[in-house]
């Protein structure tokens, strides 16, 4: 992978804050390198290409979690970081990456081409508790967005940039895992921009292999409602702290605060070991 990679990124030059257009090298993670592709349009591209981080203490829980994970799904899956950092460790498994934006799930593909990753399954598709046909709307601002939701994006567009629409397939994450052998120890990441509730409404049966889950919501009435169900089930509460790079315990699921960029919480019924 190594030649590989020296191959693909040799000739292209970066500067913090200039454009950039090509492949470029991801080796700022817990995880062997892998190659990603920009063509100047992706704001993760432009935390690792020119600031080498990215959600640094969430990335470094979800390697050491992938590492003895039996099974590894990534719900909004976006561009695929979490995807490859999961692949770049674990070729023995089926990394199931899920992402209904057909822009970002383009970019997925590449991704997973160019490194190789013949073990990422590929789903372009909305999690949802009801399966059928979903609207997904963005905020169009000229590169592939992070936050496209099942719903009206929040604030009005401003004069130079409109909402993107596009229907994609819906499907419930218990239907796409059927048969799928979750194994001891699975591993879930939810990022679905508001639509945590019906994702994990559609994930009711994975819930029964208690996986290990990394969730970022912004919602109070998802929260309260998750926390009905995962409580019970033995679930334990983590806030992620990226500044600090630890892991806060809480006593329930509560919803992220935007002032901060602590957005993502872990949740396991197997502690921290």
């Amino acid at each position: 992978m190594r030649n590989n990679l020296e191959d693909l990124t040799r000739g292209f030059i970066s500067r913090p804050g200039s454009e950039y257009y090509g492949f470029y090298e991801v080796g700022c993670f817990d995880c062997p390198s892998f190659a990603m592709f920009t063509a100047n349009d992706c704001p993760r591209a432009m935390d690792i290409l020119h600031h080498k981080t990215f959600e640094p203490s969430s990335m470094q829980l979800w390697c050491r979690l992938a590492r003895t994970a039996t099974s590894i799904v990534d719900v909004g899956a976006q561009v695929g970081i979490y995807s490859l950092t999961a692949a770049a460790l674990r070729s023995d498994i089926p990394i199931h990456a899920l992402e209904p934006n057909p822009y970002a799930y383009a970019r997925l593909r590449i991704h997973k081409n160019i490194n190789g990753f013949h073990n990422i399954v590929e789903h372009c598709v909305a999690a949802v508790s009801k399966a059928g046909i979903s609207r997904l709307s963005w905020n169009e601002r000229g590169w592939i967005s992070s936050g496209a939701a099942l719903f009206k994006p929040e604030g009005s567009p401003s004069q130079d940039e409109q909402v993107q629409n596009v229907l994609v397939e819906a499907v419930r994450l218990d239907d796409i895992l059927e048969g799928v052998t979750l194994g001891e120890r699975p591993l879930v990441k939810i990022d679905v921009e508001g639509a945590e509730w019906s994702a994990l409404k559609g994930m009711l049966k994975v819930l029964e292999a208690k996986p290990d889950l990394l969730i970022e919501t912004f919602s109070a009435d998802f929260c309260e409602h998750a926390n009905k169900i995962l409580l019970p089930l033995g679930y334990q509460v983590w806030t992620v702290d990226e500044d600090a790079m630890s892991l806060c315990p809480a006593d329930r699921l509560k919803p992220a605060d935007r002032q901060t960029n602590n957005f993502n919480q872990f949740l396991s019924v197997r502690g921290l070991s």
